[in-house]
């Protein structure tokens, strides 16, 4: 696997998402920093210290796992007042200022930890989640809608951005396309990211393509490689062929980031900030500090374009 094989995929990839001028606060002009957090305290926490994104999941230890529906409504409370506060910092004119931008909360749909491959009973299971979370971002719209000003005035960005984490395979590891494009279709129109089960496929390539074709906004991946700095070649291969926005994942910490972002080309960050001495054992609280760190380091790069 290699980056040139990647680069030269790009005329088949067919990437569909909102578009750019209805959502811009998804392409800002600094690096992204995603956390990955296991309750409401995370995402609070990693509003508050500036990250763009929380990835909300249960159980960590295991990879994560998709949380209870009372704790996304909680996530999407916490997240939300964060954003008031900052707004309400920025001032009067908060929608035309960095600051005003959402805040991006993703929710993991796994019905296990281990493996890809679903059998029927938790395909349904993981397609009656999404269906539940779309419903209730419908019913909490005051938060994960835009808000539009008059009957023809513009609209105000969301407080929170809601969307999805997901993936499925087949028996021979490639994307499992029909679920996909079920748990797409149930979306509601939330973004969606693919998350690290594409380092598992057997063909990345192939996959990365496939999910192009399908709706999916976003890809979780470390190359094929256990860690990021490990993958930073197919990682640019992937940026360069033009498909999904590329977010490298894994074992990324404030000190090596600058050196992934540059080695790959990506713009987007994903990242544990565990309090240090945390074992898997116990409860994965995210540190704040950590988090600030993260996102004083990318917001001083360059991003590429």
């Amino acid at each position: 696997m290699n980056a040139m094989r990647l680069s030269g995929a790009a005329p088949s990839l067919r990437h569909h998402t909102t578009p750019h001028h209805e959502t811009p606060w998804r392409d800002p002009a600094h690096v992204v920093v995603e956390t990955c957090v296991e309750d409401v305290e995370g995402v609070r926490l990693s509003a508050r210290a500036g990250a763009d994104r929380a990835e909300l999941c249960d159980n960590l230890a295991v990879g994560g796992t998709t949380p209870s529906i009372g704790t996304v409504e909680a996530a999407i409370f916490a997240a939300a007042e964060e954003v008031a506060h900052r707004r309400a910092v920025a001032g009067p004119r908060w929608a035309e200022r960095p600051e005003g931008a959402p805040f991006g909360l993703r929710v993991m749909i796994r019905p296990r930890g281990g493996g890809f491959i679903f059998t029927s009973d938790e395909r349904r299971s993981m397609i009656a989640d999404v269906r539940r979370i779309a419903a209730l971002s419908r019913e909490m719209s005051e938060y994960t809608r835009p808000l539009r000003l008059g009957r023809h005035g513009r609209a105000l960005p969301p407080a929170v951005d809601l969307g999805f984490v997901m993936g499925a395979l087949t028996e021979d590891h490639t994307v499992d396309r029909g679920l996909l494009r079920l748990l797409i279709d149930t979306a509601d129109g939330a973004p969606v990211t693919f998350h690290r089960a594409i380092d598992t496929c057997r063909d990345l390539v192939e996959a990365y393509g496939d999910l192009g074709g399908i709706g999916v906004d976003y890809v979780l991946t470390a190359g094929g490689a256990p860690t990021a700095a490990q993958g930073v070649e197919v990682l640019r291969g992937m940026v360069e062929a033009g498909g999904p926005r590329v977010i490298a994942a894994g074992t990324i910490r404030p000190d090596s980031l600058a050196a992934v972002v540059g080695a790959s080309g990506v713009r987007e960050v994903h990242m544990r900030c565990t309090a240090p001495g945390t074992t898997l054992a116990e409860p994965q609280r995210t540190d704040e500090e950590q988090v600030r760190l993260a996102v004083e380091t990318a917001h001083a790069l360059t991003p590429p374009r």
